[in-house]
């Protein structure tokens, strides 16, 4: 099973991409992106659409099974720029997952935390070693780190969820 976790952090979509036959443990997938920064040339609709466009690439190529969220831990005190742009940015990605036949998934950080034994608060502190890592990767604690921890818990939840 191909899994893609997500983390949006600051306007950024930052990808955990692992690969997890059955019966084997999960292992970062070769060759998937790191982080996909919307276009800054672009406003409005015309950068949503880009978005989305860049966002089908990479699950075309990537061919996940299933694409998990980590859930939003801010619940107020949004400015209306943060919250249009997570909402597009995520907006983009649910879209991109209908028309791939992707399973798309939100985790809440609680969730992801207890399935992969951290702090929910945390989640960016993952070990890289856990996933079969030497070296931790760029953009781990941007957001990377929560992502691969998605990822890893809906592996470990059996994607019963």
């Amino acid at each position: 099973m191909k899994v893609l976790g997500v983390a949006v952090s600051s306007g950024v979509l930052h990808f955990g991409a692992l690969d997890a036959p059955q019966g084997t443990a999960a292992a970062v997938l070769d060759g998937a992106p790191a982080r996909l920064v919307p276009a800054v040339g672009l406003a409005g609709a015309e950068r949503l659409a880009d978005t989305f466009d860049r966002i089908t690439q990479d699950l075309r190529i990537l061919a996940p099974d299933a694409v998990v969220l980590v859930g939003t831990r801010k619940h107020g005190n949004w400015t209306y720029k943060e919250a249009t742009e997570r909402i597009s940015l995520i907006s983009a990605l649910m879209l991109s997952c209908a028309q791939q036949n992707v399973v798309y998934e939100e985790l809440k950080t609680e969730q992801i935390g207890r399935l992969v034994g951290l702090p929910p608060a945390s989640l960016g502190t993952l070990s890289h070693e856990t996933i079969g890592l030497t070296q931790r990767p760029p953009y781990w604690n941007a957001g990377r780190g929560a992502a691969f921890a998605a990822a890893l818990a809906y592996v470990t939840d059996g994607s019963e969820n």
